[in-house]
């Protein structure tokens, strides 16, 4: 919905923000009591239970109509069809509950459909290896379809909205209290930083990391920011080449060092794997033939999310600690447009693009960068910039993935590939702001 100047929503206008105005997420830890912990992993397994038989009446659709890819075209059923079969999805849950797993499921069927319906079908690749020995592949082994959320490894999340001041933050004995529908009593956080005083919060975000609760506060806000640069000198341009194991090098060519935290945990995730497998093969069948886990099962559950989510935590930490220095050091970023669905294919790189988050890197990198009125690039998806001699600008057509050492032979140029690659990167970059004028003394390369 549209604002006025002082911030207050008109209503029956679509949202659009004043000039001058962001949308911004703050995140806090959120410590809820014991009587507050199974309401919030009610409203948890209330929103998977709705996104998976969203799931489920897709698949039904798309076998009765014989699916063999192409765009989705499905309509999706309100919420309430859902909640009315089943007698524990009752109005004890904030209904914004439901309605979030609605927007989830929605946001899944445009993944695909901007994504995979203009391929052809594809299936992933473990199902296609059992495929060659005849095995026939369901619509879970499609790859882009909405995929069912596990108790294990789901969304232990909901979202939500404001509505008539139901979202608010208040202070009571000196300590810091989130109120959202539901819990009008409120859910203690630590409020490490203030909120900004003329934001309009829209909505929060409650999550579940392992066996801790955080909270993502939407907030609209006025933000000034900084005007972009201009005369930009070329010592003041960095480039980074994707590296599969350093997250990147640069084109002074230092490594990013990134410590590949998930790798630091593989043993105890199969640890924790293996310890969850035995209990349950062990546990006891209900009357339904399902099994009946352990508090032990539960309690190993908890620790192997707890050990998943330590690893991502630190992940971003490192993400953005370095994003944040490359924007402060630098008036240019120049990276290349790299598909990394495409790469996260191979079993061999695929582990270490998933484990680094470079993706996530270069969406910091951007935002972080206009923020602060800098220049950020994106080199275009077929610039040869492994293949071109940085220093003669001579083109190596065959060149391997496996060589890692650059060697000109009309040059006689010996550098490292990826230090190679980025010094190329960087002259693609001071081309493009020359062009452009932003360039301090425009140069030719």
């Amino acid at each position: 919905m549209k604002t006025d100047k002082q911030g207050t929503y008109i209503k029956g206008t679509k949202k659009a923000l004043p000039d001058g105005w962001m949308t911004g997420a703050f995140r806090f830890a959120v410590f809820p009591t014991d009587e507050q912990k199974p309401r919030l992993e009610r409203a948890f397994g209330c929103e998977r239970k709705v996104y998976n038989e969203y799931v489920a009446g897709l698949y039904a659709h798309l076998e009765s109509g014989g699916f063999s890819g192409g765009f989705l075209a499905y309509n999706v059923p309100n919420y309430t069809t859902i909640t009315s079969r089943f007698d524990f999805l009752d109005r004890s849950n904030d209904s914004f509950v439901y309605n979030d797993a609605k927007i989830r499921f929605q946001a899944a069927l445009k993944k695909y459909n901007e994504t995979y319906a203009k391929r052809p079908l594809q299936h992933k690749k473990s199902v296609r290896k059992k495929m060659k020995n005849g095995d026939m592949p369901s619509l879970q082994d499609v790859k882009g379809l909405p995929k069912f959320h596990s108790r294990k490894q789901g969304k232990f999340s909901y979202t939500t909205n404001q509505t008539n001041g139901n979202i608010r933050i208040g202070e009571k004995n000196g300590a810091a209290f989130l109120r959202i529908p539901k819990f009008p009593e409120g859910l203690r956080l630590n409020l490490h930083r203030a909120l900004p005083s003329d934001g309009i919060i829209k909505k929060a975000t409650i999550k579940r990391e392992g066996d801790r609760y955080m909270v993502a506060v939407s907030v609209d806000y006025p933000f000034e920011q900084a005007p972009l640069k201009t005369q930009i000198e070329t010592a003041d341009i960095t480039a980074l080449d994707y590296s599969q194991s350093d997250l990147y090098r640069d084109s002074e060519g230092r490594k990013a060092e990134y410590p590949r935290f998930h790798k630091l945990i593989e043993k105890r995730q199969r640890r924790l794997n293996k310890s969850l497998a035995r209990k349950k093969n062990h546990a006891p069948l209900d009357e339904n033939g399902q099994p009946v886990y352990s508090k032990n099962y539960q309690r190993t559950v908890k620790n192997y999310q707890k050990t998943m989510a330590k690893a991502a935590n630190q992940r971003k930490d490192f993400l953005h600690k370095k994003s944040d220095q490359i924007t402060n050091d630098y008036d240019a970023i120049v990276v290349e447009d790299l598909d990394l669905t495409n790469l996260a294919q191979c079993l061999k790189l695929g582990k270490k693009l998933h484990d680094n988050g470079f993706g996530m890197f270069r969406n910091m990198l951007k935002y972080k960068a206009e923020r602060k009125g800098k220049h950020y690039l994106v080199a275009d998806r077929f610039f040869p910039s492994s293949k071109l001699c940085s220093a003669c600008g001579t083109k190596k057509e065959n060149l391997r993935l496996s060589e890692r050492t650059y060697a000109c032979a009309h040059c006689q140029a010996v550098i490292d590939r990826d230090h190679n690659a980025a010094l190329n990167l960087k002259n693609y970059g001071i081309r493009t702001l020359s062009d452009s004028g932003f360039l301090a003394e425009p140069v030719s390369i």
